[in-house]
């Protein structure tokens, strides 16, 4: 037996309008009534169409959370566990405060070939508003996104934006700010030989770490060494052994995440050069316990933020957020940060 709204208001005695307004939680329904639909609504195992609900003017109540994975196989990317760790993290704090507010949260690795998909979610409303984390700047497919529907948040994706759509927003993590607090504390440690292992320089992120990290060395009058790791274990570890190789010193380093980090910190113990000091960016849950120092981003205000500017159509919003970092040198500032949440 099909169960829809007109079955379950025959069964309660009321209309279908009656089914609705309870249905969507209005507060003109006495409360006997609204128990006793409730009540046959359970025992029938009914489900209402949400798609149907937004259509009438109702609004989605799904929050979509779209991350940019490049063009490599969807699998690919989640089974490399720590490389994925920063987003794994932001998921979790998304859904927290998605749940807190009462929304569901849809999540997506995003492609170059899968865009039309969001688009699609747009269109027919089925998300109340989109997360976007991780996409290059200037990437045409964001562009049009950006340009096409409301309201985005989109985080760490420009740093000065002059988009015309008014909800679009932008959440920046402070990169600058706590790259150079990172860079400044190597040397402060008594190092002059500091290298940065950057990361993607199509991304604000990467760009931005990199320019604290050169402005902490400029302050100090210290020559720059810089090698692009693009955010890639692979390419960190690479680096590493040819400067090893070919016995260039080095006395700290500074990587423009954690993942990295780990890998040099590997291949620094192999060679018996676990002395050198190793700071990374984002904070992950393996990087303080290991004995490594990073740079820890606000990830709990990132997702209050970016969950408040999709659902909250109250008040004026801010075009612009920035996210504050903290430099976590050990085990006892990561707890009283509750980083561990």
């Amino acid at each position: 037996m099909k169960i829809n709204s007109t079955k379950v208001a025959q069964i309660a005695g009321v209309s279908r309008s009656t089914v609705s307004r309870v249905i969507n939680n209005y507060p003109n329904v006495p409360s006997e009534t609204r128990e006793k639909v409730l009540k046959i609504i359970d025992e029938l195992g009914y489900i209402p169409n949400s798609s149907a609900q937004v259509l009438a003017g109702k609004k989605s109540r799904t929050i979509g959370l779209f991350i940019y994975g490049d063009n490599n196989d969807k699998s690919k990317i989640l089974d490399n566990g720590l490389s994925f760790g920063y987003y794994l993290d932001f998921i979790n704090r998304v859904l927290k405060e998605a749940l807190k507010s009462d929304y569901q949260l849809l999540v997506d690795v995003i492609n170059d070939n899968s865009f039309s998909k969001v688009e699609s979610l747009y269109v027919n409303r089925d998300i109340v508003g989109g997360i976007f984390i991780g996409f290059k700047e200037g990437e045409e497919n964001i562009k049009k996104i950006i340009k096409q529907y409301s309201p985005i948040v989109l985080v760490d994706y420009l740093l000065n934006p002059s988009c015309e759509n008014k909800g679009v927003y932008y959440i920046n993590t402070e990169d600058f700010n706590g790259a150079k607090e990172a860079t400044e504390h190597l040397i402060k440690l008594g190092k002059k030989r500091v290298i940065h292992i950057s990361g993607d320089r199509c991304k604000l992120s990467g760009k931005e770490r990199e320019n604290g990290y050169l402005e902490a060395m400029k302050k100090f009058g210290i020559a720059p060494m810089i090698y692009n790791g693009n955010y890639s274990d692979e390419k960190a570890t690479e680096i590493v052994m040819e400067l090893l190789e070919k016995n260039i010193e080095f006395d700290g380093v500074f990587c423009a995440n954690d993942n990295m980090s780990y890998c040099v910190n590997n291949i620094l113990k192999e060679n018996g050069k676990e002395n050198i000091p190793i700071i990374g960016f984002d904070n992950l849950r393996n990087t303080i316990p290991l004995g490594l120092m990073s740079v820890a981003p606000d990830i709990n205000n990132l997702a209050k933020t970016a969950v408040e500017l999709l659902v909250n159509d109250k008040g004026e919003k801010p075009k612009v957020t920035f996210v504050k970092t903290t430099l976590i040198k050990g085990l006892e500032e990561y707890v009283k940060e509750s980083y561990l949440d």
